[in-house]
C-alpha cells in the first residue's frame, strides 16, 4: 500500500500567483483596487498614469492620510487590512476594500513601488517589491498622501500576460474603472493620463448632477430624469435615469453604486432594465446612474473576489425599490406648462365633450358614432388658437450629439427589450440630416399635445401638430399602442382580467420542472385569467385565458409564461413575465398605420394618450412622436 500522501501545500509563490489571478485579472483591476485604497485613505485628488494601457504601468498618486515605515510594510502581507478586525465587522463593512489581499496579490505579479508619507511625519517611506519578493526599503523624502507604481504587470507570469488585449481595450477598460470612481465621488478631483495624453481632468464638484455632466455630456445630462428619494425596508434609493431617447447601442453610462461602491449585480441591473422594458427597442441599452444605500449588514459585499458583486439580504425589496423608482419617473406624465397664445380663449370657449371610442376596444379600431362631440381638435384646448401675427412657434431645446461612447461595461443585462418586433432594425444607420432634426421631445420641454394646433394626417400614418417647440409629428399607431399596452398591463397588475373560457380546452404538454412552475404560480395564473386543468403527468388542459387572448394562441401564451418561470433567480413578478404577450396585443389591437384617422378619432387618441403615464415610445421601443424645431427650416429658407 503506498502511503505517499496525494495531497500537498502549494509553495507561496505558486499561492500567491493564485490569488493575484483572482483579484488581477487586467490591468483594469489593478487600478480599481488601488484607487479604491485611495478613496478610503481620504483622498481629495486622485492623479492616475498609464502606459501601454496599464501592461507597462499603472501609476496612482492621492493625497491621503498615508501610511508609517511599519504600515507600508505591513500592507504587502496578505489580508493585512487597518478596515476589520472581527467577524462583526465582516458583516458591516462600509469602506471599498477590507480584505488586505489587494496589494500583496498585485506585488506578486508586478515590479511595485509604494512611496507614502503621513502628513505629520518629516520622512516618508519607499517600498520596492518584485514579484512578492521585497527588494528595498528606503527612507525618504515625500509628499503627503500615497503613490503606488505598479509596472511591467504578469512579466513573472506569461501564460496570463499572453491573453491581455489590445492596449486600446485595456486602456478603456481602466477609463471605465475611473469613470465609475469619479461618480461614486463627486468631492474628489481625478486625472487619468496615457502616455502624455490627458484622458479625464475632473476637478471636484458641488453635486452628483455637476460630476454626471462631466462624465456624460452635458447634452446627454440635460436628458436625465431625476428620481426623487424613495425608501423601503430601511433602503433608499435615489438617482437619475436617461428619458428613453437618450439610449445607446452599449452598455456603457451605466453606473450602479450601493453603499457607494461601484457594482456590476445582475438583480440590480435586471430591475433597472425592467423599468425599460417597454420603452427601448431591441438591442438598445439606457443610461443610468443609481444610488443604492441600505444597512451594511443587509448587503454580502464579501462574495466576489474583486468586491464587483454584492448580495442583498431582502432580493425582492431591492429588485421592487429599483424597478418601480425607475419606472415612475419614466412613467411620469409631463407638467403641463400653459403657454400664452393669442385667441385661446375663443378656441376653448368652443370646447366640446370627449369622445373615446377609439380607444374603448383592443379587437378592433372603432370609430366614433355619427354626431358625437368631437374634443379639442375641432375647437377646444388650444388646438386652433393662433400663435400670433409673427408665426413664431417656439425654438426648441439645443440638441447637441452626445459625447463619445465611455468604455463598455461588462455587467450582465437582460435584453433592453425581449418583446420587440423582430422586423425594427436593431443598429440604425448614420441619421441623415432630415433626422437629425426629428428628434424626440427635450424632457425639460415636454410636448403637451392638448395645447398644440392639429394640422392634420400625413401619410395615413402621422397626425400633425404645430407646437412652440415646432412641428410635432405623432405616430398613431406607436401612440395607440402605447394607449393599449398601459391599460392593459394595469389590468394584469391589478388583477381584474376578464376571463372567457375556451370552447375547444387546448392541451398543452410541459416538462417535469415546468409543470412545478405551474403548480407553484397557480394562484398568479388564475388571477391573471388563466385556468388550466391538470390532465395527467405533465399534461394540461387550457379551460380559459384572458378575454383579450380569446383569439391569440391561448397555448402560445402560455408556453411563453412557462419559459419565464423557467428563469427564477431574479424576483421578477407575474406581471413581468406576461408582459411581452400584452405588448403584441396591443400592437394587434392598435389602429394601423395606413388607415385615415377623421379629426375627432385623433382628437380621441390625444385625449387618451394625454392621459397615460410614460408616452415616449410604443412598447416595442419606436417613438411615438418626434419634433422639428422651426429654425432648420427658416435657415433652409435663408429666413435666419
Amino acid at each position: 500500500m503506498n502511503k505517499e500522501s496525494r495531497i500537498r501545500i502549494l509553495p507561496e509563490s505558486l499561492a500567491n500567483q493564485i490569488a493575484a489571478g483572482e483579484v488581477v485579472q487586467r490591468p483594469a483591476s489593478a487600478l480599481k483596487e488601488l484607487v479604491e485604497n485611495s478613496i478610503d485613505a481620504g483622498a481629495s485628488r486622485v492623479e492616475i498614469d498609464l502606459e501601454s494601457g496599464g501592461a507597462a504601468r499603472v501609476q496612482v498618486v492621492d493625497d491621503g492620510h498615508g501610511m508609517s515605515e511599519d504600515d507600508a510594510l505591513l500592507c504587502l502581507e496578505r489580508h493585512a487590512t487597518s478596515k476589520i478586525s472581527t467577524d462583526w465587522d465582516l458583516g458591516r463593512v462600509a469602506t471599498l476594500g477590507f480584505r488586505g489581499e489587494a496589494l500583496p496579490s498585485i506585488a506578486a505579479v508586478s515590479k511595485m513601488t509604494i512611496t507614502t508619507r503621513r502628513s505629520g511625519d518629516s520622512l516618508g517611506t519607499e517600498v520596492r517589491i518584485e514579484g512578492g519578493r521585497l527588494q528595498r526599503v528606503t527612507e525618504m523624502g515625500a509628499s503627503p498622501g500615497t503613490r503606488v507604481e505598479v509596472r511591467s504587470l504578469f512579466f513573472n507570469v506569461p501564460a496570463r500576460r499572453k491573453f491581455l488585449k489590445r492596449k486600446e481595450t485595456e486602456l478603456a477598460r481602466c477609463l471605465e474603472v475611473a469613470h465609475q470612481a469619479a461618480m461614486a465621488n463627486p468631492n474628489v478631483s481625478f486625472v487619468l493620463r496615457h502616455g502624455k495624453r490627458t484622458l479625464l481632468d475632473l476637478d471636484a464638484s458641488e453635486g452628483l448632477m455637476v460630476r454626471a455632466a462631466q462624465l456624460v455630456g452635458e447634452a446627454a445630462a440635460s436628458h436625465l430624469l431625476k428620481i426623487p428619494r424613495a425608501s423601503s425596508e430601511n433602503m433608499t434609493f435615489s438617482g437619475w435615469a436617461g428619458a428613453p431617447g437618450l439610449n445607446r447601442s452599449t452598455r456603457d453610462a451605466q453606473y450602479l453604486f450601493v453603499n457607494g461602491r461601484p457594482i456590476r449585480d445582475r438583480l440590480f441591473v435586471h430591475a433597472a432594465y425592467a423599468a425599460y422594458r417597454s420603452f427601448l427597442p431591441v438591442k438598445r441599452h439606457p443610461v443610468f446612474i443609481l444610488f443604492l444605500d441600505l444597512p451594511p449588514e443587509d448587503v454580502d459585499v464579501n462574495v466576489h473576489p474583486a468586491k464587483q458583486e454584492v448580495r442583498f439580504r431582502l432580493a425582492s425589496s431591492v429588485y421592487d425599490l429599483v424597478r418601480e423608482s425607475v419606472a415612475a419617473v419614466l412613467g411620469a406624465r409631463p407638467e403641463r406648462v400653459r403657454r400664452d397664445f393669442a385667441h385661446q380663449e375663443t378656441a376653448q370657449a368652443a370646447s366640446g365633450e370627449s369622445h373615446s371610442a377609439l380607444v374603448d376596444s383592443a379587437e378592433e379600431a372603432a370609430s366614433p358614432p355619427p354626431g358625437a362631440a368631437a374634443h379639442a381638435l375641432l375647437g377646444g384646448g388650444g388646438y386652433f388658437g393662433d400663435y400670433g401675427a409673427t408665426g413664431d412657434y417656439g425654438v426648441s431645446a439645443e440638441k447637441r450629439p452626445l459625447d463619445a461612447a465611455q468604455p463598455a461595461s461588462d455587467a450582465e443585462a437582460p435584453a433592453s427589450n425581449p418583446h420587440a418586433s423582430e422586423s425594427f432594425p436593431s443598429e440604425s444607420p448614420a441619421p441623415s440630416p432630415i433626422e437629425r432634426m426629428l428628434e424626440p421631445p427635450h424632457p425639460s420641454n415636454p410636448v403637451v399635445l392638448s395645447e398644440c394646433r392639429y394640422l392634420g394626417q400625413w401619410e395615413e400614418c402621422f397626425l400633425l401638430f404645430a407646437s412652440p417647440q415646432g412641428l410635432v409629428l405623432v405616430d398613431q399607431h406607436a401612440a395607440h399602442e402605447r394607449v393599449l399596452y398601459n391599460r392593459f398591463r394595469d389590468q394584469f397588475k391589478d388583477g381584474h382580467v376578464d376571463s372567457q373560457a375556451c370552447l375547444v380546452p387546448e392541451e398543452i404538454r410541459l416538462r417535469p420542472e415546468e409543470a412545478l412552475s405551474i403548480e407553484e404560480h397557480r394562484e398568479d395564473l388564475l388571477r391573471s385569467g388563466f385556468e388550466l386543468e391538470c390532465a395527467g403527468p405533465g399534461e394540461y388542459r387550457i379551460r380559459a385565458v384572458p378575454a383579450l387572448l380569446a383569439d391569440r394562441d391561448p397555448a402560445g401564451a402560455v408556453r411563453q409564461i412557462v419559459e419565464g418561470l423557467a428563469d427564477l433567480e431574479q424576483p421578477v413578478s407575474f406581471a413581468d413575465l406576461i408582459d411581452g404577450i400584452i405588448a403584441r396585443m396591443s400592437c394587434k389591437g392598435a389602429v394601423r398605420a395606413a388607415r385615415p384617422m377623421r379629426p375627432e378619432e385623433a382628437a380621441a387618441l390625444v385625449e387618451e394618450l394625454e392621459k397615460t403615464p410614460g408616452r415616449w415610445t410604443c412598447p416595442h421601443g419606436r417613438p411615438v412622436m418626434l419634433v422639428m424645431s422651426a429654425d432648420p427650416v427658416r435657415r433652409r429658407f435663408l429666413r435666419s
